[in-house]
């Protein structure tokens, strides 16, 4: 199965703020910016701007991320 596509807005301290098919810019999601830096494979200054896709997305979290575009490769 597809994950679903969520963008990092930006991060605010250890937080990342997400944008994703159930929260916008004016209610992002916020999860742990080393999670996604961790399953992604880069630095956690390099999320904002960048697209991921995750396995599990709900109202509260996301997890199992992958970056869309690499351009590293």
């Amino acid at each position: 199965m597809m994950g679903v596509e969520v963008t990092v807005l930006l991060t605010v301290g250890d937080e990342a703020e997400l944008i994703t098919p159930r929260h916008d810019v004016s209610a992002p999601l916020r999860v742990p910016a080393e999670r996604i830096a961790s399953q992604a494979g880069l630095p956690a200054n390099e999320l904002p701007g960048r697209r991921f896709t995750v396995e599990r997305l709900t109202a509260s979290d996301a997890d199992g991320f992958a970056l869309v575009v690499d351009p590293r490769r």
